[in-house]
């Protein structure tokens, strides 16, 4: 069974209580990643947990994880599509590689479309590389709950036709993805993929599912733009304002992002690439990771920006529960964050 991710993050945290992470716990984590193997996801996180924590190893450790993962992390690659067509006619996208073997595509016991009403926080990242899109779903979800539970049109067979957006021209036109219920899961029935929080809930999982059906494998939803996606999920164009344009002040993004919130339309903010992962060491906030506006606010002369997690938990420090849900003062955000994206403006 390979790593899970919030293991190897814990992993990472443990070994550096102290505040240094040791030869012993560098070699440990090598040989279990070794046995168990690793997902491209966790491979992503690997890398990142690396650079977060690096002024924490030995020299010799460094040295160790760091050919580690120049030599051994190049390869993942997915399989072709090895996924028979089920008996409901409907061919499921295919898994990633290291998942093919660990984990089953059947329909959740249980589980409902909706349960309690359709919600932003809902919707968790989970060993799939795809933080853009599921910042898009839990940004529009937050503005637009219904938009979400109108996208699904469930057949009388039990497999459902989603709708999605493409551009045509100028106009972005809906098309029809025809998907069935089964979610990739492993024996215990939780799911792989995006899940809702309610792992009973299913939009989350169904509505990532078909972007997976129509880009034609999960894997090729990894990494994304999340502009893209809110489009894809609206059908109205976005906006990106790029935080080292020249001319972009601190007030105009704020103000920007004040006349979403006020105007119901889903924005998502994006840090810096891997290249920048000192930049955020020890900061509760990831390189190359896309975040959900969640709202603006000010308080005692100072504005906020609200943001969401994808992972629905990691967050700087002192911001109440760990629920990936945080506020950074306006100049803090622009400091640490890219651009954001605003849709339908």
């Amino acid at each position: 069974m390979a790593l899970d991710l919030k293991r190897l993050r814990t992993d990472f945290a443990t070994a550096a209580k102290d505040g240094k992470i040791s030869d012993t716990d560098v070699d440990g984590l090598i040989r279990r990643v070794k046995r168990d193997g690793l997902t491209q996801s966790e491979a992503k996180t690997l890398k990142q947990e690396t650079a977060r924590f690096k002024d924490q190893f030995t020299p010799e450790g460094t040295a160790k994880i760091e050919a580690f993962i120049a030599n051994k992390l190049r390869g993942l690659q997915v399989l072709d599509d090895p996924t028979p067509v089920n008996p409901l006619g409907v061919k499921d996208p295919v898994v990633l590689k290291a998942d093919l073997k660990r984990v089953r595509q059947e329909v959740i016991k249980g589980g409902e479309l909706v349960k309690g009403g359709v919600s932003g926080n809902d919707v968790l990242q989970k060993y799939l590389a795809d933080c853009y899109l599921i910042a898009a779903m839990s940004s529009v979800a937050r503005a637009n709950p219904a938009l979400i539970e109108g996208a699904f049109k469930k057949r009388t067979d039990g497999t459902y036709d989603v709708t999605l957006y493409e551009p045509k021209g100028s106009k972005w036109v809906p098309v029809k993805v025809h998907i069935d219920a089964d979610l990739p899961h492993n024996d215990w029935y939780h799911l792989t993929y995006a899940s809702g929080r309610d792992e009973k809930e299913l939009w989350p999982a169904l509505l990532e599912k078909a972007f997976a059906q129509r880009a034609g494998s999960y894997a090729a939803i990894e990494s994304g733009v999340p502009g893209d996606a809110l489009n894809a999920l609206t059908g109205k164009p976005s906006t990106m304002i790029d935080f080292q344009a020249a001319g972009v002040k601190a007030d105009q993004v704020f103000d920007a992002l004040s006349l979403a919130v006020k105007e119901k339309r889903p924005a998502t903010a994006s840090t810096y690439g891997e290249s920048s992962h000192a930049k955020y060491t020890n900061s509760g906030l990831y390189a190359d990771h896309a975040y959900s506006v969640w709202g603006v606010e000010t308080s005692g002369g100072k504005k906020y920006v609200q943001l969401r997690n994808p992972w629905g938990e990691s967050e700087p420090a002192n911001n109440g529960r760990d629920d990936g849900i945080f506020k950074l003062e306006l100049s803090q955000f622009m400091k640490m964050y890219a651009n954001v994206e605003i849709n339908g403006g």
